[in-house]
């Protein structure tokens, strides 16, 4: 079919026309001309300093999802950075992944299969994602997912954002949430795992089956101390506890580092002393009463063995993911909550 007789037979929509969601994101950013997903609440951005720069845009773990019987569709982005990967599952199986070259507004997955299907486009996790329009064939229908899926949260630092996945469905919480079949909104930021008060507003906002926290690699460091660090963690459980009392909560210390484990940052404490603490704190929140709170050891997701993988000394690399994503379904999943 001629390209230009396609693109004049099809009909667009925009985010405004509420036929398709950013599944993943916490809140979706109106541009000029454009939609953005945003995994803070962009209403009230500035009660998020340094999260609304850059880190809460990149779209780690969102998914643009609708279902149609269109054969062909279309997305026009804004795409001036640098290259964007997109991976095109169809009723949650992988299809293919698309890797848009610079300056390329329109992405096109065509030829696509006969027949009504669910269409999830996990977005890049390194890029932030502006979308202008969707376009689908003309007599074809589109409309939102009606997901019953189970809904896990879970909050972390660049080892969650995880910039080094392969492509956007290939990160170790994607991986996961696929093999679990759950609804996955991934507040991992790299280098900004704070334990910020404001995200665990955000964390209690949020429909959830599970929350996982995993805490403590960008504190290491110094922004927080041996004073702060403990009361920062209680607090941010106890404002998440305040509207979630029941929700299971698993709280995950830190994985092999040698950059830490042995050597103190900043904070006064290396690693293997901040995993006491953040068993610690479970242990306080269990003594009070809290039945749904549970602790993994992050040598359990990642230890010394897998240091072949961590070509940095902190972060899995690309095959990592894969070996992250196994030992977060056993050690978190299959012990604590499923």
């Amino acid at each position: 079919m001629d390209k230009d007789y396609m693109l004049s037979h099809m009909k667009k929509y925009s985010y405004e026309d509420n036929v398709f969601s950013f599944e993943g994101a916490v809140s979706v950013y109106k541009g000029k001309g454009y939609s953005m997903p945003f995994r803070i609440d962009c209403s009230h951005i500035d009660f998020f300093p340094v999260l609304n720069e850059l880190k809460a845009k990149q779209a780690s773990g969102v998914r643009l999802s609708f279902n149609t019987d269109s054969k062909n569709i279309i997305i026009n982005v804004i795409n001036d950075e640098e290259d964007l990967m997109l991976d095109l599952f169809i009723d949650n199986s992988f299809y293919k992944g698309i890797t848009a070259s610079h300056h390329k507004g329109c992405i096109e997955f065509l030829d696509l299969p006969e027949g009504l299907k669910k269409i999830d486009i996990w977005l890049d996790q390194r890029r932030e994602f502006k979308l202008c329009n969707l376009m689908v064939d003309e007599d074809c229908n589109i409309y939102k997912v009606q997901s019953n899926q189970k809904r896990w949260i879970h909050y972390g630092s660049s080892i969650s954002h995880s910039l080094e996945g392969e492509s956007p469905s290939k990160t170790w919480a994607a991986m996961v949430a696929q093999r679990l079949d759950l609804h996955l909104t991934n507040l991992g930021f790299h280098s900004e795992c704070k334990c910020d008060p404001m995200i665990g507003f955000v964390i209690r906002e949020i429909p959830a089956d599970y929350i996982t926290l995993k805490v403590g690699i960008n504190l290491v460091d110094g922004d927080l101390n041996t004073r702060t660090f403990k009361p920062a963690i209680l607090g941010l459980i106890n404002i998440i506890r305040d509207k979630k009392p029941d929700t299971p909560i698993v709280l995950c210390s830190p994985i092999y580092t040698p950059l830490y484990d042995d050597i103190k940052g900043g904070s006064g404490y290396n690693l293997k002393e901040m995993r006491e603490v953040v068993l610690e704190c479970v242990h306080i929140f269990r003594e009070y009463g809290d039945k749904n709170i549970f602790y993994t050891d992050g040598l359990k997701l990642f230890g010394p063995q897998y240091i072949q993988h961590m070509p940095d000394d902190l972060h899995p690399n690309a095959e990592g993911q894969y070996i992250m994503a196994n030992n977060f379904i056993n050690e978190v999943f299959k012990s604590h909550l499923l």
